[in-house]
């Protein structure tokens, strides 16, 4: 690459393959590899199409180049319905051409495309390549010049063709990387909605994660708090028993041995039931030097927490009305049919006959066997969190 034949010197081809990777944990996502990568080709717009417009969808589409009052939009023309007519669509995969090759001049000239997507933003040269990548995704890369710059040529094709391997490899990374939130964020969310506090440690006691329960819990400072990532517990004796169980499960950890849960009680100042706290150690993974890396679970359950499953939900699965589905709500959250009924507003015996019809059509004969599957069911999923 650093003969005078190469289409980058090494210096520039070194850049761009470093932004495709550090581009993965970017915000705007690539946006450095566009930037470097319009500079490298002379271009005026640089287009990474990560997901193509369809009606009712915008589609995903990174640039650089485009002005800011357009870019910054959530829609432009492009995605508002401009695709449909783009007659660079569909190349040979794998294959950078150009938009020369691809449609006569004229022809283009004359288009609506041309006349509506290109001309207003003094485009005429297009290269693109198309890219079909692993488990069926696609991905377009395309790039633009103006009227009054040269069109792309053989080594233009080349700057993009050496690039192909490694966006094929970091564009499906960036799909499982989303993957893998997307389920991390909806476990963390299903966590909360149990009303169950979860606290990430890594080997050194630090705190990697809280989900919305344990930032809550913790807030609170009743029993036990967080300073410089550090949980902290009221009670001197508890403390100590706390740091025990977190240094067994850290030694667990460190040695790979099988997971160890561990319990106790924190004690909460008057009026209030203790915390209850479970402790597990997390499997070590392989990682980097100096790498944080998770290593303690800690489970906080706040035995004074109201249930929070959704009404409507419960009568979408057992057919409740909406009075019966809340009285069934109130019997969650431990109430009993007395002082449910005073707390509805609504008379003993009225409070009966919900619970008589709520005994037939959930199939449970008593009201401790119906807390419990009101508890079990995925309507408790489906709460909002407190």
């Amino acid at each position: 690459m650093a003969n005078d034949t190469a289409p980058y010197t090494l210096k520039a081809y070194s850049e761009l393959v470093e932004s495709i990777y550090k581009g993965l944990d970017e915000t705007p996502l690539w946006q450095s590899l566009l930037r470097l990568l319009r500079e490298e080709m002379e271009a005026n717009i640089c287009f990474l199409i990560l997901r193509t417009p369809n009606l009712g969808d915008a589609g995903l589409l990174l640039n650089d180049g485009l002005p800011t009052p357009i870019s910054d939009a959530p829609n432009n023309v492009y995605s508002d319905g401009l695709y449909a007519l783009d007659p660079f669509v569909n190349l040979p995969a794998g294959q950078v051409v150009s938009l020369e090759e691809f449609l006569p001049k004229d022809q283009l000239l004359h288009s609506e495309f041309y006349q509506r997507c290109m001309k207003p933003f003094d485009l005429l040269h297009i290269l693109g390549v198309d890219m079909q990548l692993a488990d069926g995704m696609r991905a377009n890369l395309r790039i633009t010049r103006s009227p009054n710059a040269p069109a792309f040529t053989a080594q233009d094709k080349e700057k993009i063709a050496l690039l192909l391997t490694h966006l094929h490899s970091a564009i499906p990374l960036f799909a499982r990387l989303q993957r893998m939130e997307a389920e991390r964020t909806l476990l963390d969310r299903t966590v909360s909605q149990l009303s169950l506090g979860t606290i990430i440690l890594n080997d050194k006691r630090q705190i990697l994660h809280c989900n919305a329960i344990a930032d809550q819990i913790l807030a609170e400072k009743n029993g036990i708090s967080s300073k410089d990532r550090q949980l902290q517990i009221s009670q001197g004796n508890e403390a100590s028993h706390f740091r025990q169980l977190i240094s067994s499960a850290i030694e667990a950890h460190r040695q790979s041995k099988p997971h160890i849960v561990q319990a106790m009680a924190i004690t909460r100042s008057a009026g209030h039931l203790p915390l209850n706290i479970v402790v597990r150690s997390i499997p070590q993974l392989s990682q980097v030097d100096g790498q944080a890396v998770a290593a303690v679970a800690v489970f906080l359950s706040d035995p004074e927490y109201k249930s929070q499953t959704s009404a409507e939900v419960l009568g979408q699965l057992y057919g409740l009305t909406p009075a019966e589905s809340r009285l069934a709500m109130t019997l969650a959250d431990g109430q009993s049919l007395e002082d449910a009924s005073n707390s509805l507003h609504i008379s003993r015996n009225t409070a009966r006959a919900h619970l008589r019809a709520i005994f037939a059509k959930t199939g449970v004969t008593q009201q401790t066997m119906l807390v419990s599957l009101l508890l079990k069911s995925v309507a408790a999923f489906l709460a909002s969190p407190r």
